[in-house]
């Protein structure tokens, strides 16, 4: 298991236990969001936060888990690397994980500054609120 996971994992549970919501740390999504610039925008908070922060796909908005197929979790991977590369500046750290969880399976996305004292901004014409 990452080093990362354990804190992942907790967030999680906690999250989890009614009522459910998501944290400060921690958001879970559906699956991946079309606005390129809000989830840069959201990327971007997360990685400033202090430790980083967590994106879980395969929970829906109410906070049941629902799982992601291989072919979902190929696609958002790929397309979250690439924002990152693309998007924000400087580029953050991203590190991903498949767990089985509640039966189904997850894909976990922990965030964060490379450096404590770098703040992580959406860059090429996107900007923060």
């Amino acid at each position: 298991m990452k080093s990362w996971m354990a804190r992942a994992l907790e967030l999680l549970a906690a999250s989890l236990k009614p009522p459910r919501h998501e944290l400060n740390e921690l958001d879970w999504k559906a699956d991946l969001s079309p606005d390129r610039k809000r989830l840069t925008e959201h990327l971007s908070a997360l990685a400033n936060l202090p430790g980083g922060g967590y994106l879980i796909y395969g929970i829906d908005g109410t906070g049941t888990p629902i799982g992601i197929s291989q072919v979902e979790v190929e696609k958002t991977t790929n397309q979250l690397a690439n924002l990152v590369r693309e998007a924000l500046e400087p580029r953050l750290a991203l590190d991903h994980w498949v767990e089985s969880y509640e039966g189904v399976r997850l894909l976990l996305f922990m965030f964060r500054r490379r450096r404590s004292n770098w703040s992580i901004c959406a860059a090429r014409g996107l900007t923060m609120r």
